[in-house]
């Protein structure tokens, strides 16, 4: 009898662990909300688990394994975040021919499961459309798919063998792969008539990009490509042009948060001790002077992706950074601290 009703609570149980996992029909754009801004892209094929749906859309978590060198400081409610620099390719297993399930831009809020050597396993929920979910998902087939969760471990369940080997879903021809321009083309916004997606740039023919997705006759792709630094400013909404050092000083409540492009002079890579407020114990910080023309000395965190390019400075660099303001003003000093970013000699 106990028998017979144990069996029956898994039964009871089977649907509900069925429905929270969900196949990708076709790559998608993962959003922080329904219509928001695009923070990376899940390929078709992968297997994810789902959650809650609104205006068309529907919650995923996106796991898997990202080279721990991509792995930068906190960002917004997110204990890590992908460096800054470009998208980094998520992969299903810790290896560098492992399966692609999907892409993270720079900056998007992540957190790390764990690590192993170089690779780290993490996890990012976001927002799908619904249509991009294949429907009336089993259990079984997701175990077929991939694994959730741990993209390299396979799930047992009483109807599999006890270990399901990992199945390679072909990706569709040329998602994730390069492509290029026979001729010369316009890049627009969106996949929308080019009367009303508004461009954002040309491209000569014979331009070399990667594709990353396509929807009703377009095909979304990242260029890269080489410009001067004088002739970019960070996109972030929170970046201030001609914020001083003093500023921060001063009004350290208004400016938390908000995003500088200085030079500085580093003078030495520390580590935090329990009199630096505002850092972590042994949190490694650079000891800086700046920005130019002041001179006022900075507390620059860095984050685990910068930490080998700092470590290698020499004493007295000059650098260009951006950083996010984290203190206008520290105790018992009065230095400002900031998170790195990025940092480039000069």
């Amino acid at each position: 009898m106990r028998r017979s009703a144990i069996l029956l609570s898994a039964l009871c149980l089977a649907a509900p662990l069925a429905a929270q996992t969900a196949q990708v029909a076709r790559p998608s754009d993962l959003l922080v909300a329904p219509g928001g801004r695009s923070i990376g892209s899940v390929q078709a094929g992968v297997a994810l688990r789902q959650g809650s749906r609104r205006a068309g859309a529907t919650t995923v978590t996106l796991e898997g394994w990202i080279e721990s060198a991509k792995v930068a400081g906190r960002r917004d409610s997110f204990p890590q975040s992908i460096a800054a620099g470009g998208t980094v390719r998520v992969r299903a297993r810790a290896a560098g021919d492992a399966r692609i399930v999907g892409a993270l831009v720079g900056g998007a809020g992540i957190r790390v499961l764990e690590r192993r050597g170089t690779w780290s396993r993490i996890r990012r929920t976001g927002w799908v459309p619904t249509s991009a979910l294949a429907a009336g998902r089993t259990r079984a087939e997701a175990a077929a798919a991939g694994p959730v969760g741990r993209p390299e471990t396979a799930t047992a369940t009483a109807t599999a063998p006890a270990t399901v080997p990992e199945v390679e879903v072909p990706a569709r021809p040329g998602i994730l792969g390069a492509v290029r321009a026979p001729k010369r083309a316009t890049l627009h916004a969106a996949p929308l008539p080019a009367a009303d997606a508004p461009p954002v740039a040309t491209l000569p023919a014979g331009a070399s990009m990667v594709e990353m997705a396509r929807d009703r006759g377009w095909v979304k792709v990242r260029v890269e490509g080489w410009i001067p630094e004088t002739d970019i400013v960070p996109a972030d909404s929170s970046f201030t042009e001609g914020l001083r050092a003093v500023d921060l000083r001063v009004d350290a409540a208004r400016v938390r948060g908000r995003i500088v492009r200085w030079d500085v002079q580093a003078i030495s890579l520390q580590k935090a001790d329990p009199l630096r407020r505002g850092l972590e114990p042994d949190e490694p910080y650079l000891l800086a002077l700046g920005p130019a023309g002041e001179n006022v000395v900075l507390y620059l965190a860095v984050p685990s992706a910068l930490l080998a390019e700092a470590r290698a400075l020499p004493p007295m660099s000059d650098l260009r950074i951006t950083a996010r303001v984290r203190l206008g003003r520290s105790e018992p000093t009065g230095a400002p601290i900031l998170d790195l970013l990025t940092l480039t000699r000069r």
